[in-house]
């Protein structure tokens, strides 16, 4: 039986990127034991986020109702809305500096706890399986293409707006 003759995480320590951030959820050995979103201050931003995600996407599926063997436009919505604000906003506060203080608070609340509630693959994931059970094989076929290419497309696009709005400033000082 093969064991490990080293500590676990040093298997992870070669950074194959040194020109981009640590990512900030990682255990950093030395610096601190458990990833610092665990304490009780970054839960309730992330709880309270989530709490107004959850409630925003319920408000977005009472205005766009979905049967059971039609196009599910409210998931879409939220999801493909979702990608776009998340690589705007992950890309935005990444070239802003490191990821402290009210950088990572936002980062937590609105990135983590809001669009993670708000987005939701699980229940596009059901949807997908509803629309095969109602025989709706080409309507599943296309929005599974629409939800997971938007997102890609729509998640760059966010990325992009806030890497140019980012050189912009730059050259504007």
């Amino acid at each position: 039986m093969y064991r490990l003759k080293k500590d676990p995480l040093e298997l992870f320590a070669h950074d194959a990127h040194p020109e981009l951030p640590l990512d900030p959820d990682v255990v950093q050995p030395g610096v601190y034991k458990w990833p610092p979103h665990f304490t009780p201050a970054f839960l309730l931003i992330v709880f309270i986020g989530g709490c107004l995600g959850a409630a925003a996407r319920y408000w977005v599926a009472l205005q766009l109702p979905t049967s059971n063997s039609s196009w599910p436009t409210a998931t879409l919505f939220v999801n493909l809305v979702g990608a776009f604000l998340l690589g705007l906003l992950l890309e935005g506060l990444t070239r802003l500096g490191d990821d402290k203080g009210a950088r990572r608070n936002v980062r937590l609340g609105v990135g983590t706890g809001f669009m993670g509630a708000f987005t939701t693959y699980s229940t596009f994931a059901v949807e997908v399986d509803m629309l095969i059970r109602h025989q709706q094989m080409a309507v599943a076929a296309w929005y599974t293409v629409v939800s997971v290419c938007g997102g890609i497309i729509l998640s760059t696009l966010g990325i992009w707006i806030a890497a140019t709005h980012h050189k912009q400033r730059e050259v504007s000082k």
